[in-house]
């Protein structure tokens, strides 16, 4: 299923952010993606099951969280995760696309990776 993605701070990451940024708290808080309750049923997702997303840049294993959203919006906190997904190209501006990046969903059972791996990956270029 495809969807709109939008990035942002939470406060739960800010409060994940005291402990450090390679704390369990931290990738509890910003490794997540959030969704309306239908589209979380249409994708057989339970409450913080693991979810793919994709994007024309690259994919990442998050949990899922249910918000209460428009349907066929997902919203993740900004962090390593969610930069996977929305690529470098800053039009000139300073920053990258973090609204309204289209995404595909899908259930998953791979890892929800540390924020050390996820780095790796992001300086290979994968």
């Amino acid at each position: 299923m495809w969807f709109n993605l939008i990035t942002g701070r939470t406060s739960d990451q800010a409060k994940g952010l005291e402990h450090g940024k390679t704390t369990q708290e931290y990738r509890e808080s910003a490794a997540v993606v959030f969704l309306n309750d239908k589209d979380m049923e249409e994708l057989g997702l339970d409450e913080n099951s693991p979810a793919k997303v994709t994007s024309e840049f690259g994919s990442v294993t998050v949990k899922s969280k249910r918000r209460d959203l428009e349907r066929g919006v997902i919203f993740m906190p900004l962090g390593p995760w969610s930069n996977m997904l929305i690529g470098g190209d800053t039009k000139g501006t300073g920053a990258p696309q973090t609204k309204g990046v289209k995404v595909e969903v899908s259930k998953s059972d791979e890892e929800i990776l540390p924020m050390e791996k996820i780095l790796k990956l992001a300086e290979e270029g994968k």
